[in-house]
C-alpha cells in the first residue's frame, strides 16, 4: 500500500508523520470504519489532499463547488458534512470539492514532502 511506502521513508519527516497518523491508520482498519468506506479499504488522509491542493492544484482533474453544512443536531448525520448539490440550503458560500485527481501526481507530491 502506498501509505506504508510513504511513511517508511528514512527521514525525520516520515517518522513524525508515521507517529501522528498511527491512531488514524489503526482506526481505518476497524470494522466500523470499513463499513463507512465507499471506495474500498484503506487509510484516506483528507488533510493531505487539502494541503497538496493548497500548494499545487495541478493534480486535480475534476472538481465542483457546492454549498455545505455540518450536521450537528443528529437529524440526518452526526458531525458529518452535508453537500447541498440541489441548492436547498440557499447558502452563498461554497466549498471546493475534489472529485477526481491524478493519483500518481499526488503520490509524487506526497513522497517528495517527506524526503
Amino acid at each position: 500500500e502506498f501509505c506504508d511506502t510513504w511513511l517508511a521513508q528514512d527521514s525525520h519527516k516520515a517518522r513524525f508523520m508515521s507517529q501522528i497518523f498511527q491512531h488514524s491508520i489503526e482506526a481505518a482498519k476497524t470494522e466500523r470504519f470499513q463499513k463507512e468506506c465507499v471506495a474500498g479499504a484503506g487509510f484516506i488522509s483528507c488533510d493531505s489532499y487539502a494541503m497538496a491542493a493548497a500548494l499545487d492544484d495541478s493534480f486535480i482533474i475534476e472538481s465542483d463547488c457546492y454549498p455545505v453544512s455540518v450536521e450537528l443536531t443528529g437529524t440526518h448525520t452526526r458531525g458529518m458534512m452535508v453537500v447541498d448539490t440541489m441548492g436547498l440550503l440557499k447558502k452563498t458560500h461554497k466549498a471546493f470539492i475534489m472529485k477526481k485527481v491524478d493519483l500518481e501526481r499526488f503520490k509524487q507530491m506526497m513522497m517528495a514532502a517527506l524526503k
